[in-house]
């Protein structure tokens, strides 16, 4: 299973050569290719080929994830996968969407995929992405505070967890009405991986520290906190992994 990095920078006003493009993710495995959300801030190249993908999978529709929510667009042909949610979110809409269940498992090609709330944002509601390849398992989050359903079930059986990188040690965690919104920290995310038995991290929707900041101190300070537990990578814009 091959993933190619199309985009690594959350949704803020910094930005950099190695994270200039939204987040969003290309799986590809034997033949068949997904690509995890397209925001408004993307590659020509990949809006170029769009519709050569076999589905885009959108976690939530947040404009740096979802482009339907700045604009209405009906050359893109490919199916997107959505929550009905995210679907019903903006007035613009894919000109062919799938809608999914959090939970019930679905099949695109070899690949089998699983959507899991997410706590992130109150209006917005997101998922994360479960798939399983042909041998590898990996969890997209590239928005998460938290899982609804148990980390045991979410994070169970996978190799590698490509998620938030917001922020390193600085708590985005809000609160309205009782109800908590916002970002987990890297290093919270380390100890998931810690706590269930996940080798790999690769960090992306990468916030303010790493895009505006020394990017080098760190990503030092994220390996220094990781040790030899986990093995973590800070994805870059058109970084190529192979699991």
């Amino acid at each position: 299973m091959k993933l190619f990095f199309t985009g690594t920078r959350g949704e803020i006003e910094e930005e950099s050569p190695r994270h200039k493009y939204h987040s969003s993710l290309v799986i590809e495995e034997k033949g068949v290719r997904l690509l995890i959300d397209i925001g408004s801030r993307h590659p020509e190249a990949l809006y170029g080929q769009i519709n050569t993908f076999d589905a885009i999978l959108i976690t939530h529709a947040h404009p740096d994830h979802y482009l339907w929510t700045v604009t209405e667009d009906g050359q893109i042909k490919a199916p997107v996968y959505l929550t009905e949610i995210s679907l019903d979110y903006s007035r613009n809409r894919p000109a062919n969407p799938v809608v999914i269940k959090p939970e019930d498992m679905f099949r695109i090609g070899h690949f089998e995929i699983t959507a899991y709330n997410v706590i992130h944002s109150l209006r917005c509601p997101a998922v994360c992405f479960k798939i399983s390849g042909l041998q590898k398992c990996l969890v997209y989050a590239p928005d998460i505070l938290d899982t609804v359903q148990p980390k045991e079930k979410v994070f169970s059986d996978i190799e590698m967890l490509v998620s938030d990188g917001s922020s390193f040690d600085i708590n985005l965690v809000r609160s309205r009405d009782g109800r908590l919104f916002g970002h987990a920290m890297i290093k919270t995310i380390i100890n998931w991986c810690r706590n269930y038995n996940i080798k790999k991290l690769a960090v992306t929707h990468c916030g303010k520290q790493i895009v505006g900041g020394d990017e080098e101190e760190i990503i030092n300070k994220i390996e220094e906190f990781a040790g030899n537990n986990v093995n973590v990578v800070v994805a870059f814009d058109g970084m190529t992994l192979n699991m």
